[in-house]
């Protein structure tokens, strides 16, 4: 019998990558990266700092082309391989990365009047504009719905769901209007790769929804209609569009498109899995268990543990979320983080350019650091570029060299 593989998708804030694995060993196998084509290093900027948005059109162009690269390397590495040798497929993104879509499920800037507008794009996870907006949500859930806070560490946050498309309605109302409704990244992809963007067919994964936008079943789901109609009537009518079918990680959204099959060369009817955030499912593929924290080192960064479901859990202040099934089925999701960590490294790096033009170099800079002791150097350094993650929840704080 012929080996099995499954291959992972993973998007970025600057590429998207495709890995392909044994199933028998979690050998790697072949991997290919392909860098965003739209805005700079393939994030949509603005005379706003706060800004940061990317295009729907490098998901799509991301995916056809990684997934054809890894395919062309698997031949080449293993003596026999087919394309159906390969078993499953899954997903992760950056979250929360809201998309505004039609009504078929279609991103608005994949087509029409709204190609070039950036509230129109995906709100990538690092755009900070709904800071306002966090407030009020985290207010009036201090009001109304202590419950919802709870869950998501006590305060509310700018680069959540919620926060992005109420700013959306504000400040890009024809937006707002013109979009039947709003889906996460790491759910729109398999959905557009297995045709299920459509409303009716939709299924989304309980990480995003849990950790980002409140969605708990002990209260029925997303943040009810009475709560979002408090902050707008509008946003209490987009809870009734909002998708009801949520999934943990061990369940497939549907099968691969012939019209995906075709433009990557993998067998039709592949099943692609329920998507989820990066650092979760980087948790998964580091084996995590409880008492293990596992702490996923990217653009940002996010830690990461699970409790099983059955034990009791404090609700602890300054979490990202705390989310029954976000990582493992059976599991309780914990996440935190901060908001820039590689961010911090390339702006080292590529702006102040501590070796000038020699060798500057993220390698050529760690020789020189490791040859320093604690200290030494004198500086210090408070990492809140990008705002503070946790536990304090507040992007507008700043970060500080100095010495």
């Amino acid at each position: 019998m012929p080996a099995r593989y499954s291959i992972g998708l993973d998007y970025g804030t600057n590429s998207v990558r495709a890995l392909l694995v044994s199933v028998a060993d979690g050998r790697e196998v072949a991997v290919a990266t392909w860098d965003y084509a739209h805005g700079r290093q393939g994030v949509v900027l603005s005379a706003d700092p706060n800004l940061a948005r990317q295009h729907p059109a490098d998901y799509v162009t991301g995916a056809e082309v990684t997934l054809k690269k890894v395919l062309t390397q698997a031949k080449r590495a293993v003596r026999g391989f087919k394309p159906d040798h390969v078993i499953g497929l899954g997903v992760d993104t950056t979250g929360s990365t809201p998309i505004p879509v039609d009504a078929a499920g279609h991103p608005l800037a994949l087509s029409g009047k709204f190609q070039k507008n950036p509230a129109a794009m995906a709100w990538l996870w690092k755009d900070h504009t709904g800071v306002a907006e966090a407030g009020e949500i985290t207010a009036l859930a201090k009001k109304i719905r202590p419950q919802y806070l709870a869950k998501c560490g006590g305060t509310y946050s700018s680069e959540w769901f919620f926060s992005k498309i109420f700013h959306c309605l504000r400040t890009s109302p024809a937006v707002f209007d013109a979009a039947h409704s709003w889906v996460e990244l790491a759910d729109w992809v398999p959905a557009m790769l297995t045709g299920t963007e459509a409303p009716e067919k939709l299924t989304v994964g309980v990480c995003a929804a849990g950790h980002k936008a409140m969605y708990n079943a002990d209260w029925g789901g997303y943040p009810d209609e009475e709560f979002l109609s408090q902050l707008s009537p509008k946003l209490g009518q987009l809870r009734t569009r909002l998708c009801p079918r949520v999934r943990a990680i061990d369940k497939a959204v549907g099968g691969l498109t012939e019209e995906w099959a075709k433009r990557t060369g993998l067998p039709a009817g592949l099943p692609v899995a329920v998507g989820a955030f990066d650092a979760h499912l980087g948790a998964v593929g580091c084996g995590i268990t409880p008492g293990t924290l596992v702490k996923a080192i990217g653009t940002s960064t996010c830690d990461t543990m699970i409790v099983p479901s059955g034990e009791p859990l404090a609700d602890v202040p300054g979490l990202c979320g705390i989310v029954n099934g976000s990582i493992l089925p059976g599991y309780y999701g914990l996440e935190a983080g901060q908001s820039a960590v590689g961010d911090i490294f390339n702006w080292f790096v590529n702006y102040i350019q501590p070796l000038g033009g020699r060798a500057g170099s993220h390698e050529a800079l760690s020789v020189a650091a490791a040859k320093l002791k604690p200290g030494e150097s004198g500086l210090l350094a408070l990492d809140w570029n990008n705002g503070n993650r946790t536990i304090l929840v507040d992007q507008r704080l700043t970060g500080l060299l100095l010495g």
